[in-house]
This record gives C-alpha cells, sequence and structure tokens, in this order.
C-alpha cells in the first residue's frame, strides 16, 4: 500500500510552512520536516525563535504525524558548534534552551518500508552516503570499534533510521565531507547534493534538503530516488509530496 507523505525543505526562521500544511494533515500519511528551523539573514531573531516554537507545538498536537529532524544548523546551537556559517551568537542560549527542552521530539532520519514493494525510504537533513555507512557506522554495528556505544543491541539489519535515532547527540554525525570544507566522507547532517549523488547508500530511496538551491532536485540511480528540497533562494519554501 502506497503512503502519501509531505517532505518540507529548511524553515531558516520562515513561517509559510504553515500555509503548506494548513489541510496537509488530512490528506497526508505523513509530514516531515528536513531540519534546519533557524539561522536567516532576512528574518529576525525574535520571529525565528516565535517560527520554532510554532514548529514544536505543531508537532506536539500532532505527534504521531509529524517529524522533525535536526539539521546542522539546529545542532550547532544544541551542542555548541559555533563556527557554522549564520549562527547567531547574541541569541545562541535562547535557541538552545528551546531545542534543549523540546530535544525529545526532534529525530536524525525517518524511514518507511513499503511492505508491497520492499522498497525502503530514507529522510535525513542532509543523506546517507555509502562511505559514511562503511566507514562510520558498519564497524560499530559490528563491533570493530571498541564500545559501540549508543549502537549496543543493533545489527546491520536495524532500519537505517533506527541506527541513525540511537546516535543523537554523536559527533559522529557532524563530520563535515570535501565538498564543505572538511576530509573524508560526509555525515548526514552535512553531505553536499553532490556528494550524495556521487556516493549513494545503494538500494534505498532517499529525501533530504540542506543543499540550496532554487528547485526541487529529484533524480533516478537505476531503481533509487534520490530527492533533495531545498529552496533557500526560492521565493516559496520548497517542499515535495511522494507516494511511497
Amino acid at each position: 500500500m502506497n503512503k502519501r507523505i509531505l517532505f518540507i525543505g529548511d524553515i531558516h526562521g520562515r513561517d509559510d510552512w504553515k500555509e503548506i500544511v494548513k489541510d496537509a494533515i488530512l490528506k497526508f500519511k505523513h509530514i516531515v520536516f528536513l531540519g534546519d528551523y533557524v539561522d536567516s539573514f532576512d528574518v529576525r531573531a525574535a520571529q525565528q525563535m516565535y517560527n520554532l516554537k510554532e514548529i514544536i507545538e505543531f508537532k506536539k498536537k500532532n505527534p504521531e504525524d509529524v517529524t522533525l529532524l535536526l539539521g546542522n544548523h539546529d545542532w550547532a546551537y544544541i551542542y555548541s558548534e559555533l563556527g557554522i556559517t549564520g549562527f547567531q551568537h547574541k541569541y545562541w542560549y535562547e535557541f538552545k534552551g528551546i531545542f534543549d527542552n523540546e530535544i525529545d521530539l526532534f529525530d536524525v532520519a525517518w524511514g518507511y518500508r513499503n511492505f508491497t514493494t520492499q522498497k525502503y525510504t530514507l529522510a535525513t537533513h542532509a543523506g546517507l552516503t555509502l562511505g559514511f555507512y562503511k566507514h562510520t557506522i558498519l564497524p560499530r554495528l559490528v563491533g570493530e570499534i571498541g564500545n559501540s556505544g549508543s549502537l549496543n543491541g543493533l545489527t546491520v539489519d536495524t532500519p537505517l533510521h533506527e541506527i541513525l535515532n540511537a546516535m543523537k547527540g554523536d559527533k559522529l554525525l557532524w563530520k563535515v565531507g570535501s565538498m564543505r570544507g572538511g576530509m573524508g566522507t560526509p555525515g548526514p547532517l552535512w553531505a553536499d547534493y553532490a556528494e550524495l549523488l556521487d556516493d549513494p547508500y545503494p538500494d534505498i530511496n532517499q529525501v533530504f534538503g540542506h543543499t540550496a538551491s532554487g528547485t526541487v532536485c529529484v533524480d533516478q540511480i537505476g531503481n533509487d530516488l534520490i530527492a533533495k528540497v531545498d529552496g533557500w533562494y526560492n521565493k516559496k519554501l520548497s517542499h515535495l509530496q511522494i507516494n511511497l
């Protein structure tokens, strides 16, 4: 059975998400926000805070029907990554306080398997590369890294979104790849669109935001869907509906 999902791209303080979700609870099986609720060059900090609180309230009113994913800008306030572009140092503690108080409402990933087709779809803020899985996640699952920490009890057969959500708070997720000025394989908070196209995790669909451009981009790689939903430069907030 198909499941109709609405994915909403990076918010960055804007409130036009409210128009997008106005009737969405009745029309869609699930709504996934792809993260980055804060940091804007044209929306005042006070308005960003108010908007973030409204998104949180929307989640609380619809706990089973809405998923809020963490983006790299949100993570920066929670875990004190102060060097990120656009970081609002003056309001650091206010933003951090909002996130900290409601951290249980936020996830790293969302996933769904269509039990008819067996196709799995993963949503994260920036996408999961095969390299990150092989070099960062897999060794911990099979015990090659001394203490698997939060991944104790999980196996290679555990759904990817459950594995990533078990890593919430793990700084490995913050890994920046070469396309964004770092080294090696990027984590799902930082992967660039080009890095996803070059090294996608195979045999799954992926939906993510993070890489700003003027349009939603949907690519087909074999039988896999790669969908980037971020419209930082758009006049209207990017969003995408998919029947999974």
